[in-house]
């Protein structure tokens, strides 16, 4: 009979402790403001020590305006007990890692040199701030502090992130590998990093294109290159016994900087072996195989998931192979151990199968499981399992001041198509009793080859949080439902996938829960597009539309694309067969190109975009902003100076959501 029990730890309180005695006190439940969303952590990390004794969680606490970090460290035999503390101090922290049984590493920001002024740089007579990210070990009394790449500081003044830990060494207790930028080679260069002294020792310089390297042992074995997009991938080997690298892969990268077609997702316990995600001939999903850099040749399948894309490899630190990732609503495991996956059924039926249960560590005896747990009312926590006496226990919570019952919760819905097929969506209810249907915002996903599912997501809360209902549908197209469902999306932007969304949308209204008087749409990347393209199709449809870093015109997309990439490049040749070809399928395109159809457009329209985004070129933007224009629409252009495609900065990110929520607000 697995048991759960809570253990209350420094610094924060259970999450359903804390819901308990605000319901005792009387109060209703109100939704979180976007600050509170977007509130960094008090639980930022955790990590078990290498000999499987230990539990480190990496918090912060929050006092008269100061915030401390401290780690908290506790005897995995008996985490109820009250732990050691070893104090960081006032610094923005963000993972952390055993370097061995006696010193952590910490990964810390900095905004502010010692002098005091900001970290950054000057573009076109604007300064853009940029943190600066380190990584420092300490004793377990949080003493002895020295920062990796003491000696180096030519490396620390030209790098703003020399935070890339390689390989751990588990066999090499004083050392870590680490890659920083070398400005003086104007590359990558992989260093050997003593923990005790911070000293850094060149291994391996990279080519101009390096991006990182795997290794086994500590043995540089697969290098990574990619262009300055990001858009092209090479993977290079070198087997043991071998001194010159050779190109194994060259592919497009998709939405998540893989190779779709070679994905190295573990290193294995024989020499020159890595586990690769691949899509084999006559394979309708990608599966997780062996490959032999000696030989290039893959070998024996270990994990497939018919319907199902394997997305990664769970290996522990000798690394024996634990289990695949995959998604179906939730987080899935395909194990190597049929008895763990018993344990993990039982851990998600203990949590009510309402989160995604995470293999975050494992101690090399695979008695005790660090898990990270999430879901649409999770913003995080961490949870250690013990398979002897089948005990979940709570270690710590993310951000305790989103109690579940303040967060709103999601559905998966099965949506039938008007061609007959079924695609999942997911319908997130905003808390509070309310009379008849509901506004609702309709989110599609970016890639397009990427998927939705059900997880904390901070945009969604953040809508929900207005009242609205939130609808992501993953129509085809999507990725991870294997390639036929992919492929059902090509040349299909402003057709079949249009139709499913709209599909999606006729459905939840027929229900009775959505308002079809109050519908708006908002994405991102692709998502953007999808708004934009919906507002074309349907223009009596939705009140409000949101395009963040969207494309608008197709025609120019692919000419981006060429330009940037190289009428060669897989990447070019990956776009014309989503989008269509510019000489074959000209018609299609100008169709599918909402800067083109702008007159057909009623609602209004806000845009979105980073200068600095070289994915989608923000002349996207500026062009659909002017088409508006042009045709006498409502339309508001929002362009935020230094910011890419992703990985915005929190400060960007309140921007994009409060413009957003507002935008949206008033329309419907």
């Amino acid at each position: 009979m697995l048991t759960r029990r809570s253990m209350i730890a420094v610094g924060a309180a259970a999450p359903a402790l804390a819901s308990a005695a605000a319901r005792a006190q009387g109060a209703e439940p109100t939704p979180p403001s976007i600050d509170e969303l977007l509130q960094a952590p008090h639980v930022h990390d955790a990590a078990i020590s290498p000999d499987g004794e230990q539990l480190a969680i990496l918090r912060t606490q929050v006092k008269d305006g100061k915030t401390t970090a401290y780690v908290a460290l506790s005897k995995m035999s008996d985490l109820a007990a009250q732990p050691a503390i070893a104090l960081i101090g006032e610094q923005d922290v963000r993972q952390i890692e055993w370097a061995n049984d006696e010193r952590l590493l910490i990964w810390i920001t900095f905004y502010r040199d010692e002098k005091g002024a900001p970290y950054g740089v000057w573009f076109y007579n604007t300064f853009v701030p940029i943190p600066v990210r380190r990584v420092i070990s300490v004793d377990l009394k949080g003493q002895d502090s020295v920062i990796m790449f003491a000696g180096a500081k030519g490396l620390l003044k030209q790098g703003f992130d020399t935070s890339h830990v390689v390989d751990f060494l588990k066999d090499d207790p004083r050392a870590i590998l680490m890659q920083a930028w070398n400005d003086s080679r104007g590359s990558y260069g992989l260093y050997k990093v003593d923990v005790y002294t911070g000293e850094a020792t060149l291994m391996e310089q990279g080519g101009v294109a390096t991006q990182s390297w795997l290794t086994q042992g500590g043995v540089p074995m697969l290098r990574m290159d990619a262009n300055a997009r990001g858009t092209i991938g090479w993977v290079y080997g070198r087997a043991p016994g071998e001194t010159e690298w050779k190109l194994i892969r060259k592919s497009r990268l998709n939405e998540m900087k893989k190779l779709p077609d070679f994905d190295v997702v573990a290193p294995t316990q024989k020499a020159g072996v890595f586990l690769v995600c691949q899509r084999m001939d006559g394979k309708d999903t990608s599966v997780i195989r062996t490959f032999d850099i000696a030989s290039l040749d893959f070998g024996e399948v270990i994990a497939e998931r018919p319907g199902r894309d394997l997305q990664t490899a769970f290996v522990d630190e000798s690394l024996r192979y634990v289990g695949g990732a995959y998604w179906d609503d939730r987080l899935n495991y395909q194990f190597n151990d049929p008895s763990l996956g018993a344990h993990f059924r039982a851990i998600n039926r203990a949590l009510k199968d309402s989160c995604n249960v995470e293999l975050y560590d494992i101690d090399l005896e695979h008695k005790r499981l660090l898990l990270k747990v999430s879901g649409p009312t999770e913003p995080g926590s961490f949870q250690v399992y013990d398979r002897q006496t089948r005990a979940l226990e709570y270690v710590g919570h993310a951000k305790p001041w989103l109690r579940p019952e303040r967060l709103a919760s999601t559905e998966a819905i099965r949506v039938k198509t008007r061609d007959g097929a079924e695609i999942t969506s997911y319908l997130t209810t905003p808390i509070g009793v309310a009379k008849g249907p509901r506004p609702m915002v309709v989110l599609p996903h970016g890639g397009p080859e990427i998927r939705d599912y059900l997880d904390y997501d901070v945009t969604v809360q953040a809508l929900a949080a207005r009242g609205w209902l939130v609808l992501q549908p993953n129509f085809r197209g999507s990725g991870g439902y294997g390639k036929a469902f992919a492929e059902l999306g090509r040349r299909q932007w402003a057709d079949r996938m249009q139709d499913d969304v709209e599909d999606a949308v006729a459905q939840v209204i027929a229900s009775g829960r959505a308002d079809p008087k109050r519908l708006a749409i908002c994405g991102a990347s692709y998502g953007g597009y999808a708004a934009l393209m919906g507002a074309v199709r349907q223009p009596s449809m939705y009140k409000a539309v949101v395009s963040i870093a969207g494309d608008a015109d197709l025609i120019e997309a692919l000419a981006f694309s060429r330009r940037e990439d190289g009428a060669d490049s897989p990447a070019y040749a990956y776009w014309c067969g989503s989008m269509g070809h510019p000489k074959t399928d000209q018609d299609l395109l100008v169709r599918a190109s909402p800067a083109r159809r702008a007159a057909e457009i009623t609602a209004p329209v806000l845009l979105i975009h980073g200068t600095e985004d070289t994915i989608v070129d923000p002349r996207q933007s500026r062009l659909m902003a002017k088409a508006l224009k042009d045709a006498g629409k409502t339309c508001e252009h929002l362009e935020i100076k230094g910011e890419g495609h992703r990985n915005w900065s929190d400060e960007t990110w309140k921007t994009i959501l409060t413009q957003m929520t507002g935008f949206v607000g008033k329309y419907i």
